[in-house]
C-alpha cells in the first residue's frame, strides 16, 4: 500500500495543479460582420429595478432561429475556429486603408490608424495535434503581436511559444502529454489506459497569457529590455522577443537572477499585474498540499512583486482550504482573490492513474459552500489576512475593475461568476467522442450530458473594509459576460468601463462584445454573427487622451465563414453607434485569449516603408 499512497499522492498534486491552470473559464468568441451593426442597448439601472423592461433589443441578423439550429451553427463555428492549422507569420505588412480595411467612419479611422503602439495577444494553436483533438486548454500557445505604426500600417506576426513540450509534440505531430483534460489515447481499450496511465499530467504549452516586462523607455540598472512574457495556469513563464515572437526559453533561464527567486519547476498562474504607480510587476506563485489538512487538500499562494530590474521587492504568502481559482485582482493595499469552493474526490483519483480518467474527475466544486474573497493585505506583512464571505456558492474566474473607496472605507469587485460548474467540458469540448459542442456544455437549456455550468454573469460586491463583510451585492441579469478587460487592464487602481465577450445562450463560442458603465450598469452588446467568434476586447487610448473612455477599443475576430481573422475597432466613446471600420490580418486562426496593449512602443528598431 505505501508505493500507492506515493503514487496517488504525487498524481494528485500534478493533476491539482495542472486542472486549476485551465479552470480559466477563458470563454471563446465569434465574429463580426461589421456592416451588420446590431447591438442590445441596455438602459442604465440599479439592484432592485433590473427587468425585462429595461432592455431594448435592437433586431438580430441570425438565421438560425431556434436552439437546436444556434447549436449547430455554433458547433461548426467553433470547430472550424479551434481545429485551423496553425502558421506563423514574420512581419506581414498591411496598409490601414487598403484593400484589407473596410472602413464606416472616415475620420474615425483616420484618426485610429494615426496610433502608435503594439498589441500582444497569446492563444490557442490548433486543438488538433496529429489525429487526435486536445482540450483548448491544454492546446499550444500562439504569441501574435499587431504593430500600428502611426502612419496608417500595421504589422502582423505570429509565432508557436516553444515551450520543450510544444516543441516535441510538434515534431513528432502527436500529444506526449495527456494534461488534465485530455487523453492521448481513447479509454474505451486496455491498450489506451495504460498509454494515458504512462503519459504526464504536465502540460506547460504557456498559451493563456503576454506581458511585457520591464515596461517599454525604462531605464533599468542592469539594462534590460523589454521581454514579452507568456504564461499558463500551472506552468512556467517563458519570454518571448517582442520583436520576432521567437521564444527565448524559460524566463528564469533568460533572467538568471530570478533562477534563486523561482526554483526550478516553480508554478504559476498566467494572470500578471501592473502596479503602474509604484512600476512593479506582481506574478502569483500557486501550489496544491496534498494530501493537506484531514485529507481535504489546501492551496497555497506566493505574491511576488519585481521592480523594473527583475529585482525582488516584496513576497506574501497565503494558505487555505482547497480551491480552484485563475484570475486575481490587485488595488493599492490588497491582493484580492476569489475563493471557489471544491473538494477532492479521492475515490477517482486511482482510476486516474490507471488511465481510466480525466484529471477533472477527481475534484468537483463544492456548490453547498459559499464563496468567499480573500483579501492579502500588500504592504504590512504581519497584518492578517481576511477572508470574507459571500451569501452563496460563486465560481469567478475572472475580475472586472475591482478598486477601493479609501473615503467610504469600501472595496468594490466585479467578478464573472458561474453559479454552477462543472469542469472537464469548457468549449464543448468531448474528449471521448472527440468533438466540440459548446452550447450544451455552458447552457441551461440544451444538456444532454447532465453537466451544469450555465454561462457566467456579472456580479458587483461591495465589502466594508472596516468589518469585512459584504454590505451590497448586484446582478447584471441581462448580459452574460465573461474575458473582462478595461482601460489599462487593472493597471490604474480605479476604472469605471468594462469591456467582455458574450453570447445570448449558453458560453461559448463568444460572438458579441459588451461595453458595460461599472458606475451606472449601462451596457451596450455588439452582435457579430454566428459564424463569428470574438475575443477578448481591448482598450486603445488616443494620442494624448484625456480619460479612461477617450479612446477605440478593438478585438481580433474570427471569421468562420470567410476563413480570415481581422480587427473590428470601436471608438469607445460611440460603441453603440457600432464599429468604425476593420481590418484583416490574415488567415483564420485558432481562438486569442489575453492580451495587452502598450501605447507609444513598438518593438522593431525600423519599420519598413
Amino acid at each position: 500500500m505505501a508505493p500507492l499512497k506515493v503514487v496517488t499522492q504525487v498524481s494528485a498534486t500534478l493533476i491539482i495543479y495542472f486542472a486549476t491552470r485551465h479552470l480559466a473559464a477563458d470563454a471563446f468568441a465569434p465574429l463580426i460582420s461589421p456592416r451588420k451593426r446590431n447591438s442590445i442597448s441596455i438602459a442604465s439601472f440599479r439592484a432592485g429595478l433590473l427587468s425585462a423592461e429595461n432592455v431594448e433589443t435592437y433586431p438580430s441578423d441570425s438565421t438560425h432561429s431556434t436552439p437546436e439550429e444556434r447549436s449547430r451553427k455554433a458547433k461548426e463555428t467553433w470547430s472550424a475556429v479551434a481545429l485551423q492549422p496553425t502558421s506563423n507569420v514574420c512581419r506581414k505588412e498591411i496598409q490601414l486603408n487598403g484593400e484589407a480595411a473596410t472602413i464606416y467612419q472616415r475620420s474615425l479611422w483616420e484618426e485610429f490608424s494615426s496610433i502608435k503602439g503594439t498589441y500582444f495577444i497569446n492563444g490557442l494553436a490548433s486543438c488538433q495535434i496529429g489525429d487526435r483533438l486536445i482540450h483548448p486548454f491544454e492546446a499550444h500557445g500562439f504569441c501574435k503581436s499587431i504593430v500600428f505604426d502611426g502612419q496608417g500600417k500595421v504589422y502582423y506576426t505570429s509565432n508557436i511559444v516553444n515551450t520543450p513540450l510544444t516543441k516535441e509534440e510538434r515534431n513528432r505531430n502527436t500529444i506526449i502529454n495527456r494534461g488534465v483534460m485530455s487523453t492521448v489515447a481513447s479509454m474505451d481499450s486496455l491498450l489506451g489506459n495504460i498509454r494515458n496511465a504512462l503519459s504526464s499530467s504536465e502540460r506547460d504549452t504557456a498559451n493563456l497569457t503576454a506581458d511585457l516586462w520591464p515596461p517599454p523607455f525604462t531605464k533599468n540598472k542592469d539594462g534590460i529590455e523589454p521581454i514579452l512574457i507568456s504564461c499558463t495556469d500551472n506552468g512556467e513563464p517563458y519570454a518571448i522577443d517582442p520583436s520576432t515572437l521567437e521564444t527565448k526559453g524559460r524566463l528564469v533561464d533568460v533572467i538568471p537572477k530570478l533562477a534563486s527567486v523561482f526554483p526550478k519547476g516553480t508554478k504559476f498562474l498566467a494572470h500578471n499585474r501592473y502596479d503602474e504607480e509604484n512600476r512593479r510587476l506582481i506574478m502569483c506563485v500557486y501550489n496544491m498540499v496534498i494530501p493537506g489538512e484531514r485529507f481535504l487538500g489546501n492551496s497555497r499562494m506566493e505574491f511576488v512583486e519585481l521592480d523594473d530590474n527583475f529585482d525582488v521587492v516584496s513576497r506574501r504568502e497565503h494558505t487555505t482550504r482547497f480551491m480552484v481559482f485563475h484570475d486575481w485582482a490587485l488595488t493599492e493595499n490588497y491582493y484580492v482573490v476569489p475563493k471557489n469552493p471544491a473538494y477532492l474526490r479521492w475515490n477517482n483519483i486511482l482510476k486516474f492513474c490507471v488511465g481510466l480518467s480525466l484529471g477533472t474527475d477527481v475534484f468537483a466544486m463544492e456548490e453547498h459552500t459559499n464563496g468567499e474573497f480573500i483579501l492579502i493585505p500588500r504592504h504590512d506583512l504581519n497584518a492578517k489576512v481576511k477572508e470574507v464571505q459571500s451569501d452563496s456558492f460563486f465560481n469567478c474566474f475572472h475580475f472586472g475593475p475591482v478598486y477601493e473607496k479609501p473615503n467610504h472605507n469600501e472595496l468594490v469587485i466585479n467578478g464573472c461568476v458561474f453559479d454552477s460548474y462543472t469542469f472537464g467540458g469548457e468549449m464543448g469540448f468531448d474528449g471521448d467522442k472527440q468533438t466540440f459542442s459548446p452550447i450544451e456544455w455552458g447552457s441551461t437549456g440544451l444538456q444532454s450530458n447532465g453537466s451544469r455550468s450555465p454561462p457566467p454573469r456579472l456580479d458587483q460586491f461591495t465589502i466594508d473594509t472596516k468589518t469585512f463583510t459584504i454590505t451590497s451585492k448586484n446582478r447584471v441579469p441581462c448580459v452574460p459576460v465573461d474575458m473582462p478587460t478595461f482601460h489599462g487592464d487593472a493597471k490604474p487602481c480605479k476604472y469605471s468601463y468594462f469591456l467582455g465577450a458574450s453570447r445570448p445562450e449558453g458560453w461559448f463560442p463568444f460572438k458579441q462584445v459588451v461595453k458595460l458603465n461599472c458606475d451606472t450598469f449601462e451596457s451596450f452588446v455588439y452582435d457579430a454573427g454566428d459564424d463569428q467568434v470574438v475575443s477578448e476586447p481591448i482598450f486603445v487610448p488616443r494620442n494624448n487622451s484625456h480619460g479612461e473612455d477617450d479612446g477605440f477599443l478593438i478585438s481580433i475576430v474570427h471569421d468562420a465563414r470567410n476563413k480570415v481573422s481581422k480587427i473590428l475597432v470601436w471608438e469607445s466613446q460611440s460603441f453603440k453607434n457600432g464599429p468604425i471600420g476593420e481590418c484583416v490580418i490574415g488567415d483564420l486562426i485558432p481562438w486569442c485569449v489575453h492580451g495587452s496593449f502598450y501605447p507609444g512602443f513598438t518593438p522593431f528598431t525600423t519599420l519598413s516603408n
